[in-house]
C-alpha cells in the first residue's frame, strides 16, 4: 500500500498498475493479487489509509474546528496522495473510473462529511447561522483549496486563515 501511495504521488494514478506496485515494493506481483483481486481493490485498499481522518481536540471552537479540518483536508491531498491524483480526478474525462471511485470515496467523501459535521455541529451551538447552506459552504471551502492548486500551482501557507478569513463573516452567528 505504501509503494501504491509513492506511485499515485509521483506518477499519478496512471502509474499505479499491478505491475509498478510488485517493483516498487519488492514483492512478486503473484502475492500482490493474493490479496487484491485487481487494482481497483489495491487502490481502495491504500487510500484507505487516508479515510481515517484524526479528531480536533474537543475543547476547540467551531472556527478553531474547522481550521483543523481545512488542515487535515490539506494534509491528505497534497502529502498523502498528492496533487496529481487530484488532478487526475479534475480532468474530467474519467479515463480510470476505479481510480476516480476510489478517490471520491476514501479522499474527499469523508474529508466533506467532517467538515458538515462541524458546520452543523456549529449551528447547533449558536457560533454560526442557521440559514447557512451548509454543503455550498464546503464546496467553497475545499473548492479555493483546488482553485488555488490549479491557478497558481501551491497553496499558501496561511490558506486555512485566509479562506476562513473570508468565509467567517457570511457564516457566523
Amino acid at each position: 500500500m505504501d509503494a501504491a501511495l509513492q506511485l499515485l504521488r509521483e506518477r499519478g494514478p496512471q502509474g499505479v498498475t499491478m505491475e509498478a506496485v510488485a517493483l516498487q515494493s519488492g514483492c512478486a506481483k503473484t502475492t500482490i493479487y493474493r490479496r487484491y483481486r485487481n487494482r481497483y481493490e489495491l487502490l481502495r485498499a491504500s487510500l484507505g489509509f487516508v479515510e481515517g481522518i484524526p479528531e480536533p481536540p474537543p475543547d476547540l471552537s467551531t472556527r478553531q474546528r474547522l481550521h483543523f479540518l481545512l488542515g487535515q483536508f490539506r494534509q491528505g491531498l497534497e502529502e498523502v496522495v498528492g496533487l496529481r491524483a487530484l488532478a487526475a480526478l479534475l480532468r474530467g474525462d474519467d479515463d480510470d473510473p476505479e481510480f476516480s471511485r476510489a478517490f471520491r470515496e476514501s479522499v474527499l467523501q469523508p474529508r466533506i462529511d467532517v467538515l458538515l459535521t462541524a458546520l452543523q455541529e456549529g449551528i447547533a451551538v449558536g457560533d454560526l447561522r442557521p440559514d447557512i447552506d451548509c454543503p455550498t459552504v464546503v464546496s467553497m471551502l475545499a473548492g479555493s483549496f483546488i482553485a488555488r492548486s490549479a491557478m497558481q500551482g501551491t497553496v499558501p501557507a496561511d490558506w486555512a486563515d485566509t479562506v476562513l478569513d473570508t468565509l467567517w463573516p457570511a457564516v457566523a452567528a
